[in-house]
């Protein structure tokens, strides 16, 4: 049964740290470039780094964001 927030009972929902948002996100990110970086010239086509450049950093910010909140 869920309470007025939403969540069970009893659930801790508290923000999660920023090191450790920071953190996953960093993994994430990382191991999202090294995927399409592998698999994209298999598939005769090249990354443009200069869209990864912007790409990264805000994404990184973003899923940083999105994990502090749990909301992911």
């Amino acid at each position: 049964m869920k309470g007025a927030s939403g969540h069970a009972p009893g659930v801790n929902r508290a923000p999660r740290s920023w090191p450790l948002a920071f953190g996953l996100a960093l993994v994430l990110v990382g191991a999202l470039v090294a995927l399409s970086a592998t698999i994209n010239p298999l598939l005769g086509r090249y990354l443009h780094w200069d869209r990864i450049l912007v790409g990264a950093p805000v994404g990184l910010v973003a899923l940083a964001l999105a994990l502090r909140r749990r909301w992911l």
